[in-house]
């Protein structure tokens, strides 16, 4: 599998909620930096994408929402690592923000993620 197809699989995990296939798209040394919980090992990447996915069900009156990430404005940039910036939004809610995923032939190496607001006096994590 080719890094491209490493992180389309990986993105798959995440749009479908399926934390174990992205988990399949990652490299041995692999992290998850998420401002609100810290740093992911991964390990711990299909555990944190349940917690994730129940962050947004609570958005979504219980229910995780089908499919669960919507992504828009992906961009790759050549180089080694290759680096991805994409726009994420859990499907029917405002919980969104951007991506910062560099991959290479052994797989994703990492994913940076950042939350957004329209309102200023407002967090962009949801509660819970």
């Amino acid at each position: 599998m080719q890094g491209r197809e490493k992180l389309e699989t990986y993105l798959e995990g995440w749009r479908t909620g399926d934390g174990k296939l992205s988990l399949s798209a990652t490299a041995p040394g692999f992290f998850y930096d998420d401002p609100d919980t810290g740093r992911i090992r991964r390990d711990g990447l299909p555990d944190f994408v349940e917690s994730f996915k129940a962050a947004g069900a609570s958005l979504c009156g219980g229910q995780v929402p089908a499919p669960f990430l919507q992504y828009s404005d992906l961009t790759v940039s050549g180089g080694a690592p290759a680096i991805a910036w994409c726009w994420w939004r859990v499907t029917g809610t405002d919980f969104q923000g951007a991506a910062c995923i560099r991959f290479d032939e052994t797989g994703v190496l990492s994913e940076r993620i950042a939350y957004f607001t329209n309102d200023p006096d407002e967090t962009a994590i949801p509660e819970g």
